[in-house]
């Protein structure tokens, strides 16, 4: 929780020397602000935009081992994402969501669905927890899958993956780093890196956007946790090399009625025999994704149109019963990822490993998963400990188990059901534990009972909770609590464009936002929102 005056505070705390100054809040900078701070390391994360606003809150929002992955035999990292997926699932039910996850396979496939068999037999065994993948008939199929393509379907096969919200895990993440003692501050921009007498690299010199003030923070290490805009703290540095080629994935959402799964289904891009998937959740069904090498700015990246056309054309070809069109698509965004440059002609035979690299005391790290986040930050935070002196490496602690444990735990279905026990209307319910965690129980508590109504009649959203994550979630802008605290720029970006103004009077009084101060906001919210529209809306 972020409570009133926050930020003060934190600058307070950040004015002191430091053990490890982490640039990024994303999913990597936020596991090593919570790895290094369980370690008892004096540790500031400093992001420059909000937390997730990067990559981390454009992913495929999958918590999973990488199935594509064994076919190009990257054993460890599919092996390391299997546990992880396990460990993150059982600690973090009100986070990540096991899902099972449809594979038809058919005559003619690209791969044969005997090999994808034998790689789900493999993919079953990487993690202590045994799980089960299971053939199915093709007359099956459609009992599971209603609207799926049957002709020349062979078999299917069931096996077990997970779904996540990506932003609402990074904030989960950067708060269970502040719970054990880091620091953490969005909206904080690097503007110059600082260097000791030795010459090497010993804190940043980091501008406050809400105030203007900049900072100077010193600290023994400085982590480059900036994932695709890697190369560009590395050039503050003077390091002119680039380690990092950015890769575009691009996805579509759908609403539910359009598309009506019951499971998750990944299948083959006609196109080019890749895999693509569609993954029902609360809000709609994703269907992702692309992978390109990305060419210009890494902020707010968008779709390109032919990639809206390869993604339609497989879910026309996977779902022939749904007759999806451009018309039913309710948005479309893109991310980056880092993806090490290891001169590959395609993304998708990059290896997504992790590197950690240190320059002139700068420690750098790029090409990891939402999935192994944990992974990478303990590699980090170990090489990080060891550039510390001696004398402070000895006082620092082995790395935690505690870092798969994340704050405001809850097991959702008993927690919908104890609110709608209470009077919250059950969708409204079902949507504050989503995103809250136990958070929804003291929202509830501080909230009048009109405030606990929809905001709109076919929405899970409620003013209570809009007021709670403004107060306490580290919202500095209304598209920080739009588009990541509830995604409802994310999901219906249309829509939201169009409530926005109705919540006008509570926001501005929580908020402490002038008339003027909120009209600059509804049209932050609109360019922001726009990367997010369906192509032909912008």
């Amino acid at each position: 929780m972020f409570p009133r005056r926050w930020r003060e505070r934190g600058w307070r705390r950040l004015a002191e020397p430091l053990d490890l100054l982490v640039v990024g809040g994303g999913i990597t900078g936020a596991g090593i602000l919570h790895d290094a701070a369980l370690r008892g390391l004096q540790v500031g994360l400093v992001e420059k935009g909000d937390f997730g606003s990067g990559t981390s809150s454009r992913s495929s929002k999958l918590i999973h081992g990488g199935l594509r992955y064994l076919k190009r035999m990257q054993l460890r990292i599919t092996r390391t994402a299997c546990r992880e997926r396990d460990l993150l699932a059982l600690h973090n039910p009100h986070l990540v969501t096991p899902v099972r996850f449809l594979y038809p396979s058919y005559r003619g496939d690209a791969t044969p669905g005997w090999q994808v068999a034998l790689g789900l037999t493999m993919y079953d065994h990487l993690t202590p927890v045994r799980h089960q993948h299971e053939r199915v008939d093709a007359g099956e199929v459609p009992r599971l899958v209603s609207v799926i393509a049957t002709d020349g379907l062979e078999f299917g096969l069931l096996y077990d993956d997970a779904v996540a919200d990506d932003a609402r895990l990074v904030l989960a993440v950067i708060n269970a780093g502040v719970l054990a003692g880091g620091t953490a501050m969005n909206y904080a921009a690097v503007e110059e890196l600082c260097r000791n007498d030795q010459g090497r690299v010993a804190g940043a010199v980091v501008r406050d956007e809400g105030t203007g003030i900049t900072h100077r923070i010193r600290a023994r290490v400085v982590v480059n946790a900036t994932g695709a805009w890697c190369d560009h703290l590395r050039a503050m540095a003077g390091q002119v090399r680039p380690r990092v080629r950015p890769s575009r994935g691009s996805h579509l959402l759908v609403e539910r009625r359009a598309l009506r799964l019951e499971c998750a289904v990944t299948g083959l891009s006609p196109d080019d025999g890749r895999p693509v998937f569609a993954v029902p959740h609360p809000e709609g069904v994703l269907i992702g994704t692309t992978d390109l090498f990305h060419q210009g700015s890494l902020d707010d990246p968008a779709p390109m149109p032919e990639e809206i056309s390869y993604l339609l054309r497989y879910a026309r070809s996977a779902f022939p019963g749904a007759r999806l069109g451009p018309a039913d698509l309710c948005g479309a965004f893109a991310g980056v990822r880092p993806i090490l440059d290891s001169g590959a002609e395609d993304p998708s035979a990059a290896s997504r490993e992790e590197a950690v690299w240190e320059e002139e005391g700068l420690l750098s790290t790029a090409g990891g998963k939402l999935t192994t986040y944990r992974a990478t930050a303990e590699e980090v935070v170990d090489e990080a400990i060891r550039l510390l002196p001696e004398e402070r490496r000895a006082e620092v602690g082995p790395p935690s188990p505690g870092t798969a444990s994340l704050p405001w735990r809850v097991e959702p279905a008993s927690a919908v059901a104890a609110l709608v026990d209470s009077g919250v209307v059950p969708a409204v319910a079902g949507g504050m534990v989503r995103r809250l965690g136990a958070q929804a129980f003291a929202a509830v508590a501080a909230a009048r009972t009109d405030e606990l109504q929809p905001i709109a009649e076919d929405l899970d959203i409620c003013a209570a909770e809009l007021l709670w994550q403004a107060r306490f979630g580290a919202v500095m802008h209304l598209e920080d609590l739009l588009l990541r605290r509830v995604r409802l720029g994310m999901w219906q970006p249309r829509r939201c464009l169009e409530l926005a103004p109705r919540l006008r009077s509570p926001l501005r009084r929580v908020m402490e936002w002038d008339v003027r101060r909120w009209r600059r906001e509804l049209e932050r919210l609109e360019v922001a929102v726009a990367s997010w529209l369906p192509p032909g809306v912008r």
